[in-house]
């Protein structure tokens, strides 16, 4: 881990720990303007492609507070995989698939983490991609939401912290939905 990464997660959990409790478990549902419902970006449809069953969203699109576990797979994938991006892994620009030889990039991180939430029980159809833009670093990014009955979660290969969406420094851009398409958020 560099050092970089462990300064970033410490100051993360600085953060978690002098957030309020109650701000966190009740957070409210990811509720934006939509523009418009459409395909999924092409990258995810070829992650899609090779493995048909994990983009099939099911069982009910919300759960009950399962921040520990979630909280737990958010922290373990962070730590078992290197941040590496896809043009210096694999030598293009973008592919999304599962994390290899203990590297991957944003998507391929939440990815890993659906999957393993899946495997430990969790409804896929409560777990869903999403593309965000920091707001003031510019950068494209992709993030796990879960869905719980306190509302959206966000997990991020950049921080160990749980965050509830509106509490991130992303502009949500569009995200999955369990019916295999995509919203597209309004412009800000």
């Amino acid at each position: 881990m560099t050092v970089a990464r462990r300064a970033a997660r410490a100051a993360a959990l600085a953060a978690a720990v002098a957030a309020p409790a109650a701000a966190a478990r009740d957070c409210g549902p990811l509720d934006l303007p939509v523009a418009r419902v459409e395909a999924p970006p092409v990258q995810y449809a070829e992650f899609c492609a090779r493995h048909p069953d994990d983009c099939v969203l099911s069982g009910p699109a919300r759960v009950a507070d399962a921040r520990e576990r979630l909280a737990r797979v958010n922290r373990e994938v962070n730590d078992s995989i290197r941040l590496l991006a896809d043009q210096e892994c694999l030598g293009v620009e973008e592919h999304w698939d599962y994390p290899r030889k203990g590297v991957g990039d944003c998507e391929d991180f939440a990815l890993e983490k659906r999957r393993r939430l899946v495997a430990a029980g969790l409804p896929s159809a409560a777990l869903t991609m999403a593309i965000v833009h920091h707001r003031t670093e510019y950068f494209g990014h992709a993030v796990l939401l879960a869905e719980t009955e306190r509302g959206t979660l966000v997990l991020d290969n950049l921080t160990d912290a749980l965050r509830c969406w509106s509490a991130t420094p992303y502009r949500f851009e569009r995200r999955e939905r369990p019916d295999g398409l995509w919203t597209r958020f309004a412009r800000e």
